[in-house]
């Protein structure tokens, strides 16, 4: 049998290696090829693009290439979003689309509920006035994402705690689940 196993991670395994928290042996296997590739917020572009990869993928019928899917307004939505889950979050909210939208281009109004009640500027802000908080959120997501999540070095640029981020990352997670 031949296999190949492709594996995807935001952690910075060898840091996590060195530290005793992920097997090197394991890593030893798996690293074979490195490719870093920076998070869809930053990949704007290439978000209408694979929206409509995805659409073809969901609809499972044949359109032709040239053949617009999404509405100028559409791209413009899934653009400004911030995309904390990155591709995946992409493929579901198309996916989404795929299956209760019954025309195509899909519109604006054929994405779902839920991401318009998240949608969010290219910083990250929700809609309406930006706190201290959200600032704050703000800081601490982009410096876990320098730093490859470590929480550690995190706090240390944050010039704070590391139970304090601790329990910053858990409020913010807390509010996540009650929104």
């Amino acid at each position: 049998m031949d296999v190949r196993v492709v594996c995807a991670t935001h952690r910075n395994l060898d840091e996590m290696v060195k530290q005793g928290d992920f097997r090197d042996d394991l890593m030893f296997r798996i690293n074979t090829l490195e490719i870093e590739l920076p998070a869809l917020r930053v990949r704007t572009d290439d978000i209408p693009l694979l929206a409509e990869h995805f659409f073809r993928k969901f609809r499972r019928e044949t359109m032709p290439d040239e053949m617009e899917l999404l509405t100028t307004e559409a791209k413009e939505a899934l653009q400004s979003y911030s995309w904390p889950g990155n591709v995946r979050e992409l493929a579901n909210v198309i996916e989404h689309a795929a299956i209760l939208c019954d025309s195509v281009p899909v519109r604006r109004d054929d994405l779902p509920d839920a991401f318009d009640r998240r949608r969010s500027s290219p910083r990250g802000f929700g809609v309406g006035p930006v706190t201290l908080k959200d600032l704050e959120q703000l800081a601490i997501r982009e410096s876990l994402q320098r730093h490859q999540g470590s929480k550690s070095k995190a706090a240390e640029e944050l010039g704070i705690s590391l139970k304090t981020l601790y329990n910053k990352v858990n409020q913010s997670a807390e509010l996540g689940k009650s929104a």
